[in-house]
């Protein structure tokens, strides 16, 4: 193999630290160290973790990449705790729990709706889950963002009709917000109780791409996103958010987009196409992970790493 300084030569500027800021492809020799080195990037990429105790679907995620939480899903109320590469048993829901929304982290979580036609909300405080104050509006396939004592629940199915519902939780009741623009029932939602993002999901005709801002106050439509699907999951914040999986008005899908606050930007796709799927996002969008979903029902835990920018030695040798 070729080195850089039989390809390159020496003229590499010497200097005692690392640059600051370096362009992609930039090459110096750091004195100080000895080393000559280039910078480089790394390509946004899904890879396997560890699979769930056991498949479900239509469960709802919690947390980070290294600290998730999944609850509920299809015909079941257990609960899994995620360390970043394997899941462990945790406490079960007082009931079976299916197409709920959720927000928070996984000591701090709670979840709420479900099919069909739920009201009830619980909280879960890293040990067991206890009872919340009840919904206004129940349904089930809701978006929800924020925390335990800061929540907002949005969108769903009120079995029948598609909602536009908000509402914001204090950490004991919940209270009527401004609804959404566009009512949508299987939605992605991330953000806090004040800066919070609803994408895509479906109208009561379509899978749609639209995509709302809520502000603590009232909802406004910005950039749509690229894929038009609902079953999808997502997370992180309001400027940088994390969206995938679902299924389009033909197939299942993979597809992952990020969102920076502005515009949303096809990334690279999930290896396993699901619906009906759970996530969490580290903030910003840089790491997260998705888990279970139907396509048949799968175990499967998949974790996003964005595009990494690193300085690596050279072989000078």
């Amino acid at each position: 193999m070729s080195t850089y300084l039989e390809l390159k030569g020496g003229n590499v500027k010497r200097v005692d630290s690392d640059p600051a800021n370096p362009e992609i492809g930039q090459v110096w020799y750091n004195d100080t160290i000895n080393q000559i080195k280039v910078r480089t990037t790394a390509l946004a990429a899904w890879a396997s973790g560890g699979n769930l105790n056991e498949a479900k679907h239509a469960l709802t995620g919690f947390g980070t990449q290294t600290a998730g939480l999944a609850a509920g899903g299809q015909t079941t109320a257990n609960s899994e705790e995620y360390d970043g590469s394997s899941w462990t048993e945790g406490n079960n829901l007082s009931s079976t729990r299916f197409y709920a929304g959720g927000a928070g982290t996984q000591t701090a979580a709670l979840i709420f709706g479900s099919y069909p036609n739920a009201v009830t909300t619980e909280e879960y405080g890293g040990t067991s889950w206890t009872s919340g104050g009840n919904l206004n509006t129940g349904r089930a396939l809701l978006g929800g963002a924020g925390t335990q004592t800061a929540g907002l629940a949005f969108g769903g199915n009120a079995d029948p009709p598609i909602s536009n519902a908000s509402e914001e939780y204090n950490g004991s009741a919940w209270a009527e917000g401004n609804n959404l623009n566009t009512a949508r029932q299987s939605l992605a939602g991330f953000g806090t109780q004040t800066a919070a993002l609803a994408a895509a999901g479906a109208t009561d005709t379509a899978a749609v791409v639209s995509a709302e801002e809520y502000n603590g106050t009232s909802w406004s439509n910005v950039n749509n996103a690229n894929t038009a699907r609902n079953g999808l999951a997502g997370g992180g914040i309001q400027t940088a958010g994390l969206i995938f999986g679902g299924t389009t008005a033909t197939a299942l899908t993979g597809a992952t987009e990020l969102y920076d606050g502005t515009t949303f930007t096809t990334s690279s796709s999930m290896a396993t196409a699901r619906r009906i799927l759970a996530g969490a996002v580290s903030a910003p969008n840089s790491a997260g992970l998705g888990f279970g979903g139907y396509g048949p029902s799968t175990a499967a835990t998949e974790e996003f790493t964005d595009t990494v920018v690193s300085s690596t030695k050279l072989d000078v040798s």
